[in-house]
């Protein structure tokens, strides 16, 4: 794989894929109401998680782009993509179950 090659490239798409699949899940949670994918737990089901899923993907791609000066050289192609953005969306799923299961255990304790 080339992305010992492309190292920047590869962790800047990385996190990209990452924060932009979690305001996915933020919007999609919002406007389905269901706490257990929201990183606001039941906050974040009205205009608190579209607010957040929206800032999330736009500020995502608008970091991507200032950040990662040699985006259109010759670089990581789409095989080479596939695994950042599966890694990066598995591990924000991943990252949302974990929050919204913290957020249960703390207000069920209160």
């Amino acid at each position: 794989m080339l992305f010992a090659l492309y190292p920047l490239i590869s962790r800047n798409y990385f996190v990209l894929c990452f924060i932009v699949c979690l305001g996915t899940l933020q919007w999609a949670a919002a406007r389905n109401r269901r706490p257990e994918i929201s990183l606001l737990g039941s906050w974040g089901l009205g205009w608190a998680g579209l607010s957040s899923g929206a800032i999330m993907i736009i500020g995502g791609f608008t970091w991507f782009m200032i950040s990662t000066p040699s985006l259109f050289q010759q670089g990581l192609a789409g095989g080479e993509l596939f695994p950042l953005f599966s890694l990066g969306g598995f591990s924000a799923l991943l990252a949302a179950r974990l929050a919204s299961l913290l957020w249960q255990k703390l207000y069920k304790d209160q």
